[in-house]
């Protein structure tokens, strides 16, 4: 589960757990996280100030990128990068990984033995595509074990508000089946629940259901703490962040 832990601050009591794990999610109160300023704040108030934050470009795909020296972001939806021996990042200095969201699914993941931390943004082509395995299968790929690994699903948009079209539910019967705990129908109106769809795909790739904590927040019902695509208006909309990294 989510808990406030600060002012303006969520994180999961699983990954609270971590020794040396700094994670979180900022809220509405900590400003909108596309704003440079209020993730330098956010990271200030996470005691990461001194992190070199890296962003996926986020494109609604399902694009995962290791992190390495060289390679860039662009294109990917996911970051996962291997804490090396010595206790610091592949690239000599201290890192987070964070991505932003406004409904779409945040997801956080570590594996506490390897080491090898891990963040993707599941928009609904994105959990289509697969982002979730995608991110266990990258996780794995540096040394992870999905048996080790860890997640904590953040703060998104619920069955309860987020409808869609016929067309739209019925790709995610065809890529998950008929489940009714990813696609619900009410009063001739489809349901989908993305949170749950992660949940499922996680699983299927074998990481135990109680390695995963699903927040069962809703952006939408909850917009006074969160930003809310569907909710806001274009005065009052913005982004909320997950990060995840160490503390040294």
């Amino acid at each position: 589960m989510l808990k406030q832990t600060a002012k303006g601050i969520y994180q999961s009591t699983l990954l609270l757990s971590v020794p040396e794990l700094i994670h979180g999610y900022s809220t509405r109160q900590l400003g909108d996280m596309r704003r440079k300023e209020n993730r330098a704040q956010f990271l200030r108030l996470m005691c990461m100030s001194n992190a070199f934050l890296l962003m996926p470009q986020q494109v609604h795909g399902a694009k995962i990128m290791i992190i390495s020296d060289q390679n860039a972001r662009e294109g990917a939806d996911g970051l996962v990068q291997r804490r090396s021996l010595k206790g610091v990042a592949l690239k000599g200095s201290r890192e987070a990984l964070g991505v932003v969201v406004a409904d779409c699914v945040p997801i956080l993941a570590v594996d506490p033995k390897a080491h090898v931390i891990g963040v993707a943004h599941a928009g609904w082509k994105g959990t289509l595509a697969n982002i979730a395995k995608n991110l266990i299968e990258a996780m794995k790929s540096v040394g992870a074990d999905n048996k080790q690994i860890m997640v904590s699903i953040g703060p998104h948009i619920g069955m309860c508000c987020y409808s869609v079209s016929k067309d739209r539910a019925d790709e995610f019967v065809q890529v998950l089946g008929h489940d009714p705990r990813v696609v619900s129908q009410l009063d001739m109106r489809a349901y989908l629940d993305l949170g749950y769809a992660n949940v499922r795909q996680l699983h299927e790739m074998g990481i135990p259901l109680d390695h995963i904590d699903a927040a069962i927040s809703c952006t939408s019902c909850q917009a006074d703490t969160f930003y809310s695509y569907r909710k806001d208006s274009r005065e009052t909309f913005g982004e909320i962040m997950g990060v995840i990294g160490y503390e040294h």
